[in-house]
């Protein structure tokens, strides 16, 4: 296993390859991470939506918080590219200014392509007729009921907790090699923003919008404006300062002099060897 400093070295190592990446590769990327999501979300709703008055809440948010976790999980193993994860990529600008205009790029469009990726999986879902299951129905419209009476300061500080853990999972599943590690990192760290109903914006874009249609077939009508200004505005604000600032910033903050050490000593190392990799001095 690694330790934390050699985390931050791997995350900023990885935060580099993120700022490298072509647009292609980030929309595409982007997309597929919309699409996971939302496959964990229905995912969530299908395994929990008649289990509260079997088991209860709280074991009915356990569950949930549980399979929701195969979001991250086949994110991460598979190497698409989600927006919440990226907010810790924002450490090479605090070196490198020039890296700041890319990162903003990449950020938008990764948000652009998951929302993308969670209409496509939207219209899929919607036409497989698993809502035509009433439990499942009604459990994806009291979702979206719950996150659109959330005042904007509950939706952006919620925002702000679920991508601290977010990220702090990305940072607990990067500490082991093994999958195994990396699995059981994810889900308990992911469990804990899930099971305490924090907010995330990429599934947001899943849950909210499939709510809205399924609403509208049963006389319930919510606002697309309360989805857009009064819940991901807020959400989004708030992911980005989880992630980028109590996490990616952080962890930074701390590991700073253990990564110029690793930098010094690989220039030490450069400047021995020739263009042959042999030592010469």
């Amino acid at each position: 296993m690694k330790t934390p400093q050699e985390i931050t070295k791997s995350l900023y190592d990885k935060s580099i390859s993120f700022l490298e990446k072509t647009n292609k590769e980030i929309f595409i990327g982007g997309i597929l991470a919309g699409i996971f999501v939302s496959l964990a979300a229905i995912t969530s709703v299908t395994v929990c939506s008649d289990m509260n008055s079997y088991f209860g809440q709280g074991f009915t948010k356990l569950i949930f918080g549980i399979v929701f976790s195969l979001g991250l999980i086949i994110i991460v193993l598979s190497g698409s590219e989600l927006f919440t994860g990226s907010n810790l990529y924002i450490v090479p600008i605090y070196e490198e200014k020039r890296y700041i205009k890319k990162l903003l790029t990449n950020w938008i469009l990764v948000y652009i392509s998951n929302f993308i990726g969670c209409l496509i999986l939207i219209f899929f879902i919607i036409h497989t007729g698993v809502f035509n299951e009433k439990s499942i129905s009604v459990y994806m419209i009291n979702i979206t009921k719950a996150k659109l009476n959330l005042t904007m300061s509950q939706a952006f500080t919620r925002g702000i907790l679920c991508n601290f853990l977010v990220c702090l999972a990305v940072r607990v599943g990067e500490a082991s090699d093994e999958v195994s590690g990396k699995i059981m990192g994810f889900i308990y760290v992911i469990g804990a923003f899930v099971i305490n109903g924090f907010e995330h914006s990429i599934a947001n874009m899943f849950f909210i919008p499939v709510g809205i249609l399924l609403g509208a077939n049963e006389g319930i009508y919510f606002s697309w404006k309360d989805f857009f200004v009064g819940n991901l505005l807020p959400v989004t604000l708030g992911n980005i300062i989880g992630g980028a600032f109590c996490v990616g910033t952080i962890y930074y903050l701390i590991h700073y002099r253990y990564l110029e050490k690793k930098r010094k000593g690989n220039k030490s190392k450069d400047n021995r060897s020739d263009k042959y990799g042999n030592f010469t001095a």
